[in-house]
């Protein structure tokens, strides 16, 4: 069977702004963010995409937690930047399809749209929030870097989507 993916721009649902408040308005807030991240999980679809998003980040971490973890000197798991790309998960649209996540030999996250060997798009995720990135798009290439924010930075989101055929990804179920 083969399914047709027209993504509709969008922010994700699961991503909330740094809450650098101390009043107790800025609590309440919080508090109130809570509850509604609370029932959006309670959506098979939301619920699915974060706890399989918990599961590859659980694992990731367990198998790379020591340098050499790889049995080719890798660096072990940079827990900042895994908390960072943790972050960039969240503000991932919900309509996007899940990328391969996976601890690269700088024990940094790294996120990969791959469709197919010269339709690739890749963020690598750094300690310090920067978004370093790269695609190929059939003869055209890509590269730069941007920083974490609070929402996801427009060059990279629209070379998300130029990655999924602008419109047409095609994924056998």
């Amino acid at each position: 069977m083969t399914k047709v993916y027209t993504p509709v721009r969008t922010t994700s649902s699961l991503a909330f702004f740094d809450n650098f408040g101390v009043s107790d308005d800025a609590s309440a807030v919080e508090e109130e963010y809570q509850e509604i991240l609370d029932e959006l999980l309670q959506s098979q679809t939301i619920a699915r995409v974060y706890r399989q998003t918990v599961r590859i980040f659980y694992k990731a971490s367990k198998e790379s937690s020591f340098d050499d973890w790889d049995g080719c000197g890798a660096k072990a798991i940079d827990t900042l930047a895994w908390s960072k790309a943790f972050r960039f998960s969240r503000l991932l649209p919900t309509d996007v399809p899940m990328p391969d996540i996976y601890v690269d030999s700088d024990g940094e996250a790294t996120f990969e749209w791959y469709v197919a060997p010269r339709q690739v798009f890749s963020v690598t995720v750094r300690g310090n929030g920067a978004l370093v990135y790269a695609g190929i798009f059939g003869a055209s290439t890509t590269d730069g870097t941007e920083y974490l924010d609070n929402k996801l930075p427009e060059v990279i989101l629209d070379n998300i989507y130029r990655v999924l055929a602008q419109g047409a990804f095609l994924a056998v179920a």
